[in-house]
């Protein structure tokens, strides 16, 4: 059986350069890429949720 995935335990590396790039950009430029950012991981859990739907996904997402 395996253990179910914990979303907290998750890690990653980000190098000084791309920090550097983000630092750089403007309040709105880091905003909308905060935007694009949830909206992908909203659409990647859609489509997670679709694939694993029985019925092939015809739930209306919450919004």
């Amino acid at each position: 059986m395996t253990q179910p995935f914990t979303s907290g335990d998750r890690t990653y590396y980000v190098s000084d350069e791309r920090l550097r790039a983000f630092r750089a950009l403007t309040p709105e430029q880091r905003m909308r890429w905060v935007e694009e950012l949830a909206s992908f991981l909203r659409m990647a859990k859609l489509s997670r949720r679709d694939k694993n739907e029985p019925s092939g996904g015809n739930i209306a997402p919450i919004e």
